[in-house]
């Protein structure tokens, strides 16, 4: 019988089909980063690369900022310190909502750079993209930012929706319980009539419920541009500092393409930083507050709360932690590329390219960073001070905090 030929031409092309295939089965295209911010900047009237913004969005953030409004009055005529329980548990969502609408305003301002940022970014993934060692190299990383896009918009979906629809499962067990109708609302509100008849109930109980998803789609929107963009410009300085750290006196004749890059990359990092330091800013100013009253509210408040807290509670931890991730990461993945310029063979090349070796070392002893407004840099470093600062917040809380009914038997 005789052997069969075997074809080295289409082993090989074999070969890289397989790992075409592979590629395609783990390694997102750069439209699927941005499927979800799509949906979210379409819903809220200012559909991605459209300069124009649609009645939409000014109908939807009016809608945000009137609740902003309205629970904004109720937080402020129930100041005593009677109330103090009633102020801890309305802050949080009052908060959010106040954060929320800063950032979309801030973001909204930004949105021409955004729609030239994420077109570079994109050009740089494709040549990422079809490369197998580059790839290789960040596909950790970008399958997990693909990962919490997906997962960090379902989080903060389930958190809405338990807030908006454990109102009516209330009013349902208390009538049940004790055959006595109560009208209860998602979020604590003052209007100008009352609320205690189903009518009035409903059109603010619906209104409420719509504002909710509202201010998730903005939330979520903004956040999400803040994960893939960091993300992608951390993956190209990783993809330099490993072109750096190859560098030999057979390759040194790259080194000048490389420099351009280099400075390509730390220009997109700094459009990066001017497009998000006022969120952050915000994310830095009210995370504290947010975290202690609702850890304020475990302790003290009822049962009721108690799964919402801890939704609510889990939804900002990961967004601040995440914030922090990435500004993490941008500080080391910029550092490294002073790090791979002192491990590569630069004692094999000649002077000239000795000297850009060492220019590359000293500029990158500025790592590139994301601060908020220049007053903090956004780090693990930024996170445990949120985290510290709360939990001062929460210690004086619970010290100066006397129950209603231990002060009246006093």
């Amino acid at each position: 019988m005789p052997l069969k030929q075997v074809d080295p031409k289409s082993d090989h092309n074999r070969i890289n089909n397989n790992y075409n295939n592979e590629k395609m089965e783990n390694i997102p295209e750069y439209e699927e980063f941005l499927k979800q911010i799509k949906i979210n900047m379409w819903l809220s009237g200012i559909p991605y690369g459209d300069r124009k913004i649609y009645f939409r969005f000014f109908a939807t953030y009016f809608q945000l900022l009137l609740m902003i409004v309205l629970e904004t009055s109720f937080f402020v005529s129930k100041i005593s310190a009677e109330n103090f329980l009633e102020l801890t548990q309305l802050a949080p969502c009052t908060s959010i909502g106040i954060l929320t609408a800063l950032k979309t305003g801030a973001i909204l301002q930004k949105r021409t750079k955004i729609y030239d940022l994420t077109e570079r970014l994109g050009k740089l993934y494709q040549n990422i993209y079809n490369d197998e060692k580059k790839i290789n190299l960040v596909k950790k990383d970008l399958v997990l930012v693909n990962f919490l896009m997906k997962y960090y918009v379902v989080l903060n979906v389930v958190l809405i929706s338990v807030y908006n629809f454990s109102s009516p499962c209330i009013m349902m067990y208390h009538y049940f319980r004790t055959n006595e109708l109560i009208f209860k609302l998602p979020y604590a509100v003052l209007v100008p009539f009352s609320t205690e008849t189903w009518l009035p109930w409903t059109i603010v109980y619906v209104y409420s419920v719509m504002c909710g998803f509202v201010c998730i789609i903005f939330y979520t929107m903004v956040d999400g541009l803040y994960f893939v963009l960091t993300s992608h410009v951390c993956a190209n300085f990783s993809v330099i500092s490993d072109t750096i750290e190859r560098l030999d006196r057979v390759t040194v004749n790259h080194l000048a393409n490389i420099v351009k890059e280099h400075q390509y990359i730390l220009k997109l990092g700094e459009d990066l930083e001017d497009i998000f330091t006022a969120a952050n800013l915000f994310n830095v100013l009210v995370g504290s507050l947010v975290i202690c009253a609702l850890g304020f509210n475990l302790t003290k408040g009822s049962w009721e709360q108690f799964p919402g807290c801890i939704l609510f509670l889990v939804s900002v931890l990961v967004q601040i932690f995440m914030m922090s991730l990435f500004g993490e990461n941008m500080l080391r993945e910029s550092s490294k590329i002073g790090d791979a310029a002192f491990l590569c063979k630069w004692f094999e090349m000649d002077e000239k390219s000795k000297k850009t070796i060492l220019t590359i070392m000293i500029r990158a002893k500025k790592p590139q960073q994301l601060t908020a407004y220049k007053f903090s840099t956004i780090s693990y470093g930024s996170f445990t001070k949120i985290i510290s600062t709360s939990w001062s917040y929460f210690t004086i809380l619970r010290t100066v905090y006397t129950p209603p009914e231990v002060s009246h038997s006093d």
